[in-house]
């Protein structure tokens, strides 16, 4: 398919065939929050959400003044808020657990009385829970890391993925709303 850009100014009425999808540049993380929210909301699957990927070294600030409609750049799943949370407490819960239930076993095993057992997990529950809270804060900071280093470097890259105009127009509107700039509808690249 052409790199063929139109700048949407208004609603979509005719366009080719094909798989197109609407991009635009958010400043904040804030702002990438709502404008990925509201898409959700309407209708929008997930997976018709995508990022520019976090890249480093000398590509990255190639990648940060590409252009959306450039077949190069390399698009990744957005995980949200409520996803990051939800690792975190797996992390906080998995390290506090797996060693109460192995101190526990261990302490039943060895003949240890009740009230020691259960005082030696919930201490290896409250250790573990202390290591899986320093390790879900490194994973929520490195994110965060990420999106500030996108934005900048020019922005945070959104594409929806639309297939027809009413769609795209939708998609438009949202991406407006949340101050987005760049904001325009292409044609998808095949491999995309």
């Amino acid at each position: 398919m052409a790199d063929q850009v139109v700048q949407a100014v208004g609603p979509a009425t005719t366009r080719p065939a094909g798989l197109w999808e609407v991009a635009g540049i958010l400043n904040a993380y804030e702002a990438l929050e709502g404008a990925v929210d509201e898409p959700l909301l309407a209708g929008f699957a997930r997976c018709e959400l995508r990022l520019l990927s976090k890249q480093s070294g000398p590509q990255a600030d190639e990648a940060a003044a590409m252009p959306a409609a450039h077949p190069a750049a390399q698009r990744t799943d957005h995980f949200c808020t409520e996803a990051l949370g939800n690792a975190a407490g797996a992390l906080v819960s998995g390290f506090a657990i797996v060693p109460a239930f192995g101190t526990a076993a261990a302490g039943a095993a060895a003949g240890v009385g009740l009230l020691a057992t259960a005082g030696l997990a919930i201490a290896t529950a409250g250790t573990g829970a202390l290591v899986g809270a320093a390790l879900a804060a490194l994973v929520v900071r490195r994110r965060q890391m990420g999106f500030n280093g996108q934005a900048s470097q020019g922005g945070l890259l959104l594409w929806v993925r639309t297939v027809t105009p009413a769609l795209e127009a939708s998609a438009l509107d949202i991406l407006r709303r949340h101050a987005g700039h760049h904001i325009h509808a292409h044609d998808l690249p095949a491999f995309q």
